[in-house]
């Protein structure tokens, strides 16, 4: 038991020490006597109570219906725990299809796949510098021509003029 009310063991200590100093040592003895009766008083009521009130529930026909409350609420646990588990498997079906729904709806909705553009190698015999210049542009120019398809351009519709 680390603490009792709260109370751990150095303050316990300094709770006597402050207790010694203002009773004395005269009226510590009496104190701890009359502490140490009650306490047993107090014991003796509880345990008499238990007693007693394990005498009835034997003694009675409540005991009885005790334990077959016991036994039913035993019984709907266990319902619950299937139902519970009847209603997650039931929730995950519809969850399961839910997400399926919505990847066909963003798959219906995104453009077709574009193939990567195919680059020819570059000629390994060429080394310099103008012509790997010249060879980078073209490979850009090829890359972007055949990645990304040209957008129309807007037409100019004129007012109504009602």
């Amino acid at each position: 038991m680390d603490s009792f009310f709260g109370i751990g063991f150095p303050e316990l200590v300094l709770i006597l020490i402050v207790a010694g100093i203002v009773m004395g040592p005269e009226r510590i003895g009496q104190t701890a006597r009359w502490l140490g009766r009650t306490t047993a008083q107090l014991q003796k009521i509880s345990r008499g109570f238990v007693r007693q009130l394990n005498q009835e529930l034997d003694s009675s026909g409540d005991g009885k219906a005790l334990k077959e409350t016991m036994q039913e609420l035993q019984q709907l646990r266990k319902e619950l725990t299937d139902l519970r588990g009847e209603v997650t498997q039931t929730t995950k079906g519809a969850t399961s299809a839910g997400r399926k729904a919505i990847e066909d709806i963003q798959n219906s909705i995104k453009p077709p796949n574009l193939k990567p553009p195919v680059l020819p190698e570059p000629p390994k015999s060429e080394d310099t510098i103008e012509a790997k210049a010249d060879n980078a542009g073209e490979k850009n120019g090829a890359a972007e021509a055949t990645a990304v398809p040209k957008l129309p351009t807007p037409l100019d519709v004129p007012d109504d003029p009602e």
